[in-house]
């Protein structure tokens, strides 16, 4: 299966669709027949050679600096969190990923909500959504970081507000406090893709589901994106 002279992007590919399919295994979920692992990691790698290709464009033409991910310091991670709208659908989606400093994934999450919610709303419920997660899986230093600017802000915010999304705002702020440090910090879009795919993959599942140390398969290229230019 792994051929002589394989680029190491391809091996690396395949060497976590392996992993991803022997945890499938491991709990009981449908896996992909072994011969077909080389055809599905090779399609996953011209997809991440395209969201690089496109993600630098958009950068380029732009002049938009400073708009990557960057991984939180030793002995934090860093909770990424992002929130969508179905309207058609009358639904909503949230999604969360959780990396630690080497960039490597703790955790991720979707929920699909049975409401429409506002912009601004469908963001906070993500953020807590993203806290509960972390809390849950016993992570007591984090950053959360979101491109909500404006959610961003309130959370830094020493003020209150009685309004439904002030309430919102206050439910995180509380989420929050359950943790040794937690800062806040804001990332424009593009540099924060994996959640908002993972909020997107929200309106294709039933309810919610977690990943534990993964993603799906679909966001691995995001994922890749974030962490090529590490050291």
């Amino acid at each position: 299966m792994v051929e002589k002279g394989m680029p190491l992007e391809l091996f690396a590919f395949m060497a976590w669709r392996i992993w991803n399919q022997r945890n499938k295994v491991y709990v009981n979920l449908q896996s992909s027949p072994l011969h077909q692992v080389a055809k599905q990691a090779r399609a996953m790698l011209a997809q991440y050679q395209m969201t690089t290709w496109t993600a630098e464009l958009q950068l380029g033409s732009s002049g938009i600096r400073g708009t990557r991910w960057s991984p939180p310091q030793a002995g934090f991670v860093k909770i990424n969190f992002d929130g969508a709208v179905f309207s058609n659908a009358n639904s909503s989606g949230v999604g969360a990923v959780i990396r630690n400093h080497d960039g490597a994934v703790m955790a991720s999450c979707a929920e699909k909500l049975n409401e429409a919610y506002k912009a601004e709303e469908i963001e906070a419920l993500a953020a807590l959504k993203a806290l509960q997660l972390a809390f849950d899986l016993g992570f007591q230093n984090a950053i959360l970081e979101g491109d909500s600017l404006g959610l961003i802000k309130a959370l830094k915010a020493d003020d209150h507000n009685l309004s439904p999304l002030g309430l919102l705002v206050e439910d995180v702020k509380l989420a929050a406090s359950n943790f040794v440090s937690l800062s806040y910090s804001h990332i424009k879009r593009n540099g924060n893709s994996v959640a908002h795919n993972l909020a997107k993959h929200a309106i294709s599942i039933p309810d919610f589901q977690v990943w534990m140390e993964d993603v799906p398969s679909h966001v691995v290229s995001f994922l890749h994106s974030d962490v090529v230019h590490l050291p």
